[in-house]
């Protein structure tokens, strides 16, 4: 049961005994479940909020990912059995990106 079903639950059970608002402690309670009821929405919209910048991270990480694909990865048709930070006398057809630097 969320908070907000807790808070619903709550109203419904005062509504549903003889509950006297109109005195000291009945005020006092019905203030303090309006207060409840409060902010249980404003933690639907925060974890609304979080859910969203959860999501908006994943794609962030799933881009950034690509980007260092891009500046940091050896080029696939590389014959060469050499990584970017080897110092390996390749041979002149090798495109990796270490390699390739020496080559010149």
């Amino acid at each position: 049961m969320t908070i907000s079903e807790k808070v619903a639950h709550l109203k419904g059970v005062m509504e549903g005994m003889d509950f006297d608002a109109s005195t000291k402690e009945g005020k006092l309670i019905s203030l303090i479940v309006d207060v409840l009821a409060d902010m249980s929405d404003e933690i639907d919209v925060l974890t609304d909020d979080v859910d969203t910048l959860f999501d908006y991270c994943d794609e962030l990480d799933e881009d950034l990912g690509e980007v260092e694909e891009v500046l940091f990865e050896c080029d696939d048709d590389c014959d060469c059995d050499c990584d970017c930070d080897c110092d390996c006398d390749c041979d002149d057809e090798c495109d990796c990106c270490h390699c390739e630097e020496e080559d010149k």
